[in-house]
C-alpha cells in the first residue's frame, strides 16, 4: 500500500477532478472533431454500411477484418437512425473509454491510500496518447478497456460482495462472462472467476449457483464467438499482420531479444511513439512497472492464495499474453491490441514509484517528479494534437 496522502485534502481532491476533466475534455475534443475515417476504419465501417443485420453472424467481415460481431452489430443498430455519422458510429468507443474511465478511477481511489498516487494516476490517463486517441476510433480497444475494468473492479471486490451483497455477487459471476461476446480480452479474465470458485472452501448452495451462472455463461461466450467469429471466419487469424509481433524461438538470442523488446513495447508504448524519444523515455518508467509486477505477485500468498488486486493479477495476465502470443494466437505487444492491459500498467507504475520511499526518498522523488514532467510534456501534445483535428493513433507529441 502508498503511504498516507502528503497533500491537503482539499488540494488534492480538486487536483484530481481537474485533471480527470483535462483527460475526458480532450477525448471530447478528439471525438468532437470528427476526424475522417481511416483506413481500417474505413474496412470495418464497410461492413457496418453494407450486411443486413444477421449478415454480422454468418459472413465474412469485409476485408478480413477481426472486431466482435455482436458489438459491430451494436454499433450498427445505434449509428443507422442517425444516418451512420461518423458520430454515431464512433460513439459506442467514446461511451466505452469513459465509461472504463470512471471505473478505472475507483479502483484507484480504493487500491491507493495515497491521494498523491491518485492524481498521478489520472495524469498517467492524459498522458497517454493511446487511452486517448481510442475513444474515437471505430475500433474495439476501448471496450477492452471497459471490460478489463469491470473484471478488476468485481475482482477487488468479491471478498466483500460475497459475505455482505451475495446477490450482486451472483450477478457478476454471471454477466461478466458475456463480456467476451464483445471483447476478446476478456476471456483471459476467465481464468480468474474460475478459480476463485475452485478455491472456495464451502461448496454450498450459494457455491453451486455461482459456479452454474458462471459457467453457463463462459459456455454461452465460448460458444458464441467460435460459432459466429471464429468459424464464419476461418480463413484469419487472430496474429494477421502482425507476425513482427510473436515471440521468436529460432534461437535463444532470438528468444531473449524479442521477448524483451516485446515487453518494453507492452509497458512503454502507449504513452506516446513520436518522436521516438518518447519512447526510451517511458523505458525507466515501464522497467519499474516490469519489476514490481514480478515483486508484487508475492500479495498472492498473502492474500491467501486468492486474486485480489492488480499486483498480483497483472503477472498471470502477462504470462496469458506470452504464451498466446508465443503460440501465435493472440499478439503479444501490440500496443492497441494490448490496450486492456495498460490501465493496470499504470497502476504498477504509481506503486512502483511511490514504493521506492521505503528504500530511499530522494530516490523516488527524483522518479515521481520525473514521470510528471514526462506526464504533463506529452498529454499537452497530446491536446495540442486533439485540438488541431489531427490525433492519430501515432501522434507527433513536438
Amino acid at each position: 500500500m502508498t503511504p498516507q496522502r502528503s497533500f491537503p485534502k482539499n488540494f488534492s481532491i480538486a487536483a484530481i477532478l481537474i485533471v480527470g476533466f483535462w483527460y475526458v475534455m480532450v477525448c471530447v475534443c478528439h471525438y468532437l472533431g470528427q476526424r475522417p475515417l481511416w483506413l481500417d476504419e474505413n474496412m470495418v465501417f464497410e461492413s457496418v454500411k453494407t450486411f443486413a443485420p444477421g449478415e454480422f453472424f454468418t459472413r465474412k467481415l469485409a476485408y478480413d477484418q477481426i472486431f466482435p460481431k455482436l458489438y459491430l452489430f451494436f454499433i450498427q443498430r445505434i449509428a443507422e437512425p442517425f444516418s451512420l455519422h461518423i458520430l454515431s458510429v464512433r460513439f459506442m468507443s467514446f461511451f466505452a473509454m469513459m465509461t472504463a474511465f470512471a471505473i478505472w478511477m475507483k479502483i484507484a481511489v480504493d487500491e491507493f491510500k495515497d491521494r498523491t498516487a491518485v492524481l498521478t494516476y489520472v495524469l498517467s490517463w492524459a498522458g497517454s496518447s493511446l487511452l486517448v486517441y481510442y475513444s474515437a476510433e471505430l475500433k474495439p480497444y476501448s471496450m477492452d478497456v471497459l471490460a478489463s475494468a469491470l473484471f478488476m473492479l468485481f475482482i477487488t471486490n468479491a471478498e466483500r460482495l460475497e459475505k455482505e451483497r451475495r446477490p450482486l455477487y451472483i450477478l457478476g459471476m454471471g454477466l461478466l462472462p458475456l463480456l467476451g461476446l464483445v471483447s476478446y480480452p476478456a476471456f483471459l479474465f476467465f481464468v480468474f472467476l474460475f478459480y476463485r470458485l475452485i478455491m472456495t472452501q464451502k461448496k454450498d448452495g450459494f457455491w453451486l449457483t455461482c459456479f452454474l451462472s458462471f459457467g453457463m455463461s463462459a459456455l454461452i461466450a465460448l460458444g458464441f464467438v467460435y460459432m459466429f467469429d471464429i468459424r464464419v471466419a476461418r480463413a484469419n487469424t487472430s496474429t494477421q499482420g502482425f507476425s513482427e509481433h510473436i515471440v521468436s524461438y529460432a534461437s535463444v538470442g532470438d528468444f531473449f531479444k524479442t521477448w524483451w523488446e516485446g515487453t518494453m513495447d507492452l509497458f512503454c508504448r502507449f504513452f506516446a511513439d513520436r518522436p521516438r524519444i518518447f519512447k526510451r523515455l517511458a523505458i525507466p518508467f515501464g522497467l519499474l512497472a516490469f519489476f514490481y509486477m514480478l515483486f508484487g505477485f508475492k500479495n498472492f500468498f498473502k492474500d491467501g492464495f486468492r486474486f485480489q488486486s492488480f499486483r498480483t493479477v497483472a503477472l498471470v495476465l502477462y504470462a496469458q499474453l506470452f504464451v498466446l502470443g508465443s503460440l501465435q494466437k493472440y499478439p503479444f505487444c501490440v500496443p492497441r491490441t494490448v490496450l486492456f492491459f495498460s490501465p493496470i500498467i499504470l497502476l504498477l507504475i504509481v506503486e512502483a514509484i511511490f514504493s521506492l520511499r521505503k528504500v530511499n526518498k530522494v530516490l523516488a522523488l527524483f522518479f515521481h517528479g520525473s514521470y510528471i514532467i514526462f506526464l504533463l510534456v506529452v498529454a499537452f501534445g497530446i491536446a495540442r494534437a486533439a485540438w488541431a483535428g489531427h490525433l492519430g493513433f501515432s501522434p507527433v507529441i513536438l
